[in-house]
């Protein structure tokens, strides 16, 4: 796996993404080094690439200033819902549960307990899988919905 990341309560706050998943068992921040977690705004990162399409961010942080959708009266909404339940992105199922558990323990607590939840390599190692599989499983749907649905021009 990449590099140890440095874990401090600023870092670890970084850690819980606007729409319940937890960064800290992300693919683009564990194995691609590539993100410091959906918090993070240094603008190098990959966090300013999801933020720039990402219409829960847009949603939750940009419009209503919110740390995580657990802070809204509307959770869950249909976008979070939508967001759930993609076809694609099937480790989005935990969101909605993740952010019922924020609101109700804080998101402090929350990341205590995700970190030890993740702290099992196991677990942690077949997690990374599942979303590389969901990575593939994007392109293979792209490359078949090319043909599929054919560009007109």
């Amino acid at each position: 796996m990449g590099e140890k990341k440095q874990s401090n309560k600023i870092n670890d706050n970084k850690l819980a993404a606007p729409c319940g998943l937890y960064c800290g068992a992300c693919i683009d921040y564990l194995v691609y080094n590539s993100c410091h977690g959906c918090g993070c705004d240094c603008e190098t990162c990959s966090a300013a690439r999801h933020h720039e399409r990402c219409e829960i961010f847009k949603c939750c942080v940009e419009q209503k200033g919110h740390e995580t959708c657990s802070e809204c009266k509307e959770l869950p909404c249909s976008m979070l819902i939508r967001f759930c339940y993609n076809p694609v992105w099937l480790h989005h199922l935990p969101v909605i549960e993740n952010l019922r558990r924020q609101k109700t323990i804080g998101a402090e607590k929350w990341l205590k307990e995700q970190k030890e939840t993740w702290s099992n390599q196991w677990y942690l190692q077949r997690w990374l899988w599942y979303q590389k599989e969901c990575e593939d499983r994007l392109e293979r749907s792209l490359e078949k919905s090319k043909n599929m649905f054919p560009q007109k021009k």
